[in-house]
This record gives C-alpha cells, structure tokens and sequence, in this order.
C-alpha cells in the first residue's frame, strides 16, 4: 500500500495566494436525471447522467493580498467597491488555479500539477474576513466551469 500525503502550492490568476491553513480539497457532484415509473412509485429504475460541476475549497492562513483579493472579490478593482458591470458574465472574470505539489513529498509524484482554468468564487458564497487581533484567515469556496470537450481542467 502507498499512502499520497504533502503539501500543495496554490496560485490563482498567476499569483500565489500565500501558505494555506489545511491545503485544498477538491469536489465534484455528477447530475443525473432519475427514471421513475407508476410501477415501483418514486424508487429509481436508472437514471441519465446530464453533468457535473467541481469546486475547490481552501483556506489561506497567510495571504497575499493582491491575490487574495482578485479571487474573494473579483467583480470590484478595490475591496469594498463593485465598480464590475451589473450584469457581467463569470468567463469575463474568471481566472485559472493551479495547486503545484511541493518537491519532495509523496504527493508530487501523483498529481504534481492541477491546473483548473475557469475558475471563479462560487455564486452566494460568504466571504467572512475577521477584523480582530487574531490570526485573519480567509476561506474560499470556488466553482470551476467546464470548458471545450467537457474538460474542467489538467492533471500532470
């Protein structure tokens, strides 16, 4: 047995967002639409898969600002400002994230690299930034939008 451990760097939109408390976790849900007939009532028979969507969840512990900011606040070019257009579409924001195995841990060997290029915070997320004498993490929930040939990403 071969246990996959170590820790990642995280960049997003080519800028590293700073050590983070407990690496990234990454999520994915498959949509299915579920077959059910009057014979056996609600009980699915089957089911038709219609998609997926992946997420991303980490928490930066030291953080760069700058990037920090373009991923927690990407519809305003200052925090506390939306100076966005209402309306605007996420692929107009969006930018890519890539976790980079550190060298020399387990985890470099598989994957090293997991580049997700369209991803973007996710919709109705709540940003919580502590204003206090206390350590200021700051959690992230991203979504990652599928691209050309149902690709959401790479893993090298």
């Amino acid at each position: 047995m071969s246990f996959i451990d170590g820790a990642y760097t995280i960049t997003y939109k080519a800028s590293s967002v700073g050590q983070l408390q407990d690496g990234a976790r990454l999520s994915h849900q498959h949509f299915k639409r579920l077959i059910t007939g009057d014979n056996f009532a609600e009980s699915p028979q089957d089911a038709i898969f219609r998609g997926g969507a992946q997420f991303s969840d980490w928490t930066m512990l030291e953080y760069n600002a700058a990037a920090a900011l373009s991923a927690f606040y990407p519809f305003g070019s200052a925090w506390l400002t939306m100076d966005a257009v209402i309306g605007v579409l996420d692929s107009s924001k969006y930018g890519s994230l890539v976790l980079t195995a550190v060298a020399g841990t387990p985890a470099a060997a598989s994957p090293a690299t997991v580049t997700l290029p369209r991803s973007i915070i996710m919709e109705g997320f709540d940003v919580a930034l502590l204003m206090a004498p206390d350590l200021r993490t700051v959690p992230m929930r991203m979504r990652h939008y599928v691209g050309s040939g149902g690709v959401f990403g790479t893993l090298t």
